[in-house]
């Protein structure tokens, strides 16, 4: 999967969980890339490597100024969804990020992630923001002046093309079902709707 169509398949449910928890899509989007390589390691369909039971992975931590081998306990997910929603919940819940949520600044939301003790590893923040730079996220933190959140049209018929070619791929009819919905908020987001 190319770098845009991951984003494409990601960003509607980093954008609906930004309206809900007031984590900043560009921030979640970042954090997925970064801890999935573009979606290409996400055993268990956990984009964020969030831990806890369901199995037991290899990974590299910060610890004492090393980094070092360990192997954990991390989260299954049904989706990819399901997964972004869990890191927003998680995130909305834990009051060590509680200055991370409404933040508009990616960059100090980033700064106050890494500080807040998200990850080990010490350039998390200088990471996140790169990806953020790198690749144009913060078009997924528009918000109009009634304070709704929109995207321009044609990001979100961009968007919508990607989930097209997925929900073409696939016939599982609850995926379909997602896609043809996520496709909705897009066209909602953009004000085609």
């Amino acid at each position: 999967m190319n770098k845009e169509s991951f984003i494409g398949r990601v960003a509607p449910a980093a954008q609906a969980n930004m309206r809900e928890f007031g984590i900043l899509a560009s921030v979640t989007l970042a954090q997925a890339i970064l801890e999935s390589g573009w979606g290409s390691h996400a055993p268990g369909n956990n984009l964020f490597g969030i831990k806890g039971s369901g199995q037991l992975l290899a990974t590299q931590e910060f610890i004492n100024g090393r980094w070092v081998q360990i192997v954990d306990g991390f989260c299954v997910y049904e989706s990819w969804y399901e997964s972004i929603r869990d890191h927003s919940y998680f995130l909305s819940q834990n009051y060590r990020y509680a200055n991370v949520l409404n933040e508009l600044d990616y960059r100090l939301a980033c700064q106050k992630l890494q500080h807040a003790g998200y990850a080990t590893d010490p350039l998390y923040a200088d990471k996140l923001i790169r990806i953020i730079e790198g690749s144009d996220l913060t078009r997924f933190d528009q918000i109009e002046e009634k304070g709704e959140y929109i995207m321009s049209t044609d990001d979100a018929n961009k968007i919508i093309t990607f989930l097209s070619a997925a929900w073409s791929s696939t016939e599982d009819m609850e995926a379909r079902a997602e896609f043809h919905r996520l496709a909705n908020e897009l066209r909602k987001a953009s004000g085609q709707q």
